[in-house]
């Protein structure tokens, strides 16, 4: 083979990488578009939603639901495997039979979270002392069988940034579930309104997704071992991952009540959900957009794959600074403004939520980075950090400072998570701490110019209402 021979071979891979790269890289922005439209327009609904039915409902009945709720996704989380992750990050990802068999586990998964709330139903109702909850929770239980039968396509979308069908689907759910909650709320303004609205959406949601997946893979209940192996083997830590995720991220709305009342659980749902819109923005957009893209530069020199990564979470974290900074700066007006009165507790709330969800949009936008390296132990381990330091701090703020205080600790736990990514991304030579410190000042002077412009238009700041130190309510 000739010199020539091999500058020519050379030039041809660089022209081919620069041409995967670009590909990728339209699709990504196109994912993000699809996120921003279709995401954003169901986060609309979902807020209209909320405005509309807390007329309808008193504090305690969102409470109830939200007690329902945080069972139901924790039974999810306690058997998740990360189904979806692995066929992103598997070779074999578009195997028939690997996407049957994980399509399988999906089915026995969803059948298996319904029975164990079917016994449950009872010991939660009893410990909560609210017996509704006896036939409540297996029916909104039901739904995690509905969609476990939900197209195998599904798995297979955000492998290849199909976000359009995704965004579309929460679109769908959202409408579905805010038209059947509010027609039945009109007529019998009950918590099973929204029981209801949950089992129809799901239900539209699975029959959609047949619908968008017409040409993709015939579902067949099939368990090949091999691809058995590979989905428990790259799941165990993400399994360990998720429950760690749950016991951390739901156990306030699991103790609040025993602490306080369902009333104040409804008002702290309120706040919090407003208040996690950014989050749930970004996260979505880590999950199935900058995940599938970073894992394809995974393969490269570390060098390469921090340069992808750094051009990729500066435009994620911008974004996220503005929409952090807006929610904290006019979350506690909207509340005041739209929201009934039984309900103006949360504006206070929603201020001290956003401030600290900066550092979890820091460690949201490292964490595909950490998992396209199959590393996932990582982030076993700062969950397990961020629910030590969530089951001290909460009873603590609480019984010291009172709903603010645990409200608070709420806020700040999460920190080890961030430390544990920073570290794992040190160790990994994808150091992100410069980025950091630089994206965190844009963030403070965002904030600072949305105080300034609170101030100019005599507004003070954003903690109307917030309880004196040691008030307990």
């Amino acid at each position: 083979m000739t010199i020539d021979t091999e500058i020519d071979e050379i030039t041809t891979e660089d022209r081919d990488e620069s041409r995967f790269r670009s590909n990728l890289e339209s699709r990504a922005l196109r994912g993000t578009y699809f996120i921003v439209a279709f995401f954003g327009l169901a986060l609309a609904i979902r807020m209209l939603s909320s405005i509309v039915l807390t007329r309808l409902y008193a504090p305690e009945m969102f409470g109830l639901m939200t007690l329902i709720t945080t069972v139901i996704v924790g039974l999810n989380l306690f058997t998740h495997i990360g189904l979806e992750d692995s066929i992103i990050a598997n070779p074999r990802g578009d195997d028939e039979a690997f996407i049957n068999t994980a399509w399988t586990i999906q089915v026995l998964r969803g059948i298996g979270v319904w029975l164990v709330t079917v016994l449950l139903a009872w010991p939660v109702a009893h410990f909560y002392q609210q017996p509704s909850l006896i036939l409540l929770l297996p029916v909104v239980g039901f739904g995690c069988v509905i969609g476990g039968f939900s197209s195998p396509k599904l798995l297979t979308l955000s492998r290849h940034l199909g976000v359009g069908k995704l965004s579309l689907l929460e679109l769908v759910s959202q409408i579905v579930l805010f038209a059947v909650s509010y027609a039945w709320a009109r007529h019998h303004p009950t918590v099973w309104a929204l029981a209801i609205g949950r089992i129809v959406s799901e239900a539209a949601r699975t029959i959609c997704s047949y619908w968008m997946s017409k040409d993709g893979i015939r579902p067949r209940f099939v368990m090949e071992k091999a691809s058995v192996q590979a989905l428990v083997s790259f799941g165990r830590w993400i399994l360990i991952g998720t429950i760690l995720t749950y016991l951390a991220n739901q156990s306030d709305r699991l103790i609040l009540p025993k602490l306080t009342s369902l009333e104040v659980l409804g008002v702290y749902g309120i706040a919090f959900s407003l208040s996690d819109l950014p989050r749930q923005i970004i996260q979505m957009f880590s999950s199935k957009v900058g995940f599938p893209f970073i894992a394809k530069f995974a393969h490269q020199p570390r060098p390469e794959f921090r340069k992808v990564l750094v051009k990729y979470r500066m435009m994620v974290l911008a974004v996220g600074a503005l929409l952090l900074a807006g929610t904290i700066c006019v979350g506690d007006l909207f509340i005041l403004h739209v929201y009934r009165k039984p309900y103006h507790d949360a504006a206070w709330m929603i201020a001290i939520f956003g401030l600290g969800l900066w550092h979890t949009l820091l460690y949201n936008t490292i964490t595909p980075a950490i998992f396209s390296l199959q590393k996932a132990h990582y982030n076993a381990f700062g969950y397990l950090l961020y629910c030590i330091t969530l089951f001290v701090l909460l009873p603590v703020g609480f019984l010291q400072f009172g709903l603010a205080g645990a409200v608070a600790a709420v806020a700040v736990s999460d920190l080890p998570m961030y430390f544990v990514n920073v570290y794992a991304s040190q160790r990994q030579g994808l150091g992100m701490l410069r980025q950091d410190g630089y994206m965190t000042l844009f963030f403070v002077l965002t904030l600072a110019a949305g105080f300034a412009i609170r101030h100019a238009f005599g507004v003070g700041l954003p903690f109307p209402g917030l309880p004196h130190l040691g008030a307990i309510r």
